[in-house]
């Protein structure tokens, strides 16, 4: 398959030192591409050079410092010579304003876009989006199908109902401003028809790998690798739903962005549905000699929800890298928890 891009292209991935950022970076580097990560202070963030470096060699990987993306400035700077886009920084502060933290994640959004459009040599660009943006699932909930048009208006009218509990106001927020941003990217690519091709990726729930583990809280992994500091807050903050491995999450962001057949589309970065139940099994599996598991919600149900892309996403993994299938759930566990006694 020929890629988009020639190999030794550069491109720009927002976000670089993140669980997900970082191992788009990784993937890219691996097929031969340059890489210009940013992120908001570069300050302690040596290792994130060092590990590249040491991997790939040096030269092909550079790090450069974007405090804010409202700086319009520093943005046109590092387009320079780029030839893809991807945008994975967004806003974790998990806020819950509304009216600090939606606004402000369209327009940046849009501000890295604009960017983008101001180049000449940007030719793909792809947007990390979340499963939120489309759907939040409730177990055992059944015939609701997400796909190309699914955009979660409800966690919108959540976040800025007065009705909404303070205690959940802060995931609608996250939400809300995940599906807004989304969508006024689309809306956006629309009307101003840049010279690049704009794709998203939903994912879901990442385990695996954490590529930097001294220096990386890996996100979602992080509250499963709590379980051995005896916080079990997981429990109650991710409800049944579907996984997927931060590895294939990767490629699936790097075959939106170098796979010629995925033109103006939604990528949805769902493997499996998974519960506590399931996870906590293969945990006691993978290390049988650890007591401090929590026990599982009762009666915690599943996931019904149909993916109409599930099998789209799937099928990019093989025929962009030769990959059969999604990366399993036991795997995923297995390497988010190793160097864990």
């Amino acid at each position: 398959m020929d890629h988009t891009l020639p190999k030794g292209s550069l491109v720009l991935v927002t976000g670089a030192n993140g669980y997900i950022g970082s191992h788009i970076v990784d993937v890219l580097l691996s097929l031969k591409y340059r890489v210009r990560g940013t992120v908001r202070t570069i300050k302690n963030k040596t290792w994130l050079n060092d590990f590249f470096d040491s991997k790939y060699g040096p030269g092909v990987f550079e790090t450069v410092e974007v405090p804010s993306l409202d700086d319009t400035t520093a943005l046109d700077r590092v387009m320079t010579d780029v030839g893809g886009v991807v945008h994975v920084a967004a806003d974790v502060s998990f806020s819950s304003d509304p009216h600090a933290v939606i606004p402000q994640a369209v327009e940046t959004t849009l501000n890295v876009l604009r960017a983008a459009q101001k180049q000449e040599s940007v030719s793909r660009f792809v947007l990390t989006s979340s499963s939120s943006a489309a759907l939040v699932p409730k177990p055992n909930q059944r015939g609701i199908v997400v796909d190309q048009t699914t955009y979660n208006d409800a966690m919108v009218a959540a976040a800025w109902s007065d009705d909404t509990p303070e205690a959940t106001r802060a995931y609608c927020v996250y939400a809300a401003a995940k599906t807004e941003s989304e969508r006024a990217a689309w809306a956006w690519s629309e009307k101003e028809k840049p010279g690049f091709v704009l794709n998203t990726v939903l994912p879901n729930t990442n385990w695996g790998r954490i590529l930097i583990p001294d220096h990386q809280r890996g996100s979602s992994m992080r509250l499963v690798r709590n379980f051995w500091d005896g916080n079990h807050s997981a429990l109650q903050l991710i409800p049944p739903q579907y996984f997927v491995n931060v590895g294939d999450c990767a490629r699936l962001h790097v075959a939106a962005l170098l796979n010629p057949s995925v033109h103006h589309e939604r990528l949805f970065a769902y493997a499996a549905a998974f519960n506590w139940t399931n996870v906590i099994g293969v945990l006691k599996t993978l290390r049988p000699d650890y007591a401090g598991f929590p026990e599982p919600p009762p009666d915690e149900g599943r996931d019904y929800t149909i993916v109409a892309g599930q099998k789209r996403a799937e099928t990019l993994l093989k025929t962009t890298f030769g990959q059969n299938g999604w990366t399993p759930l036991e795997q995923s566990l297995a390497d988010g928890i190793e160097g864990l006694l």
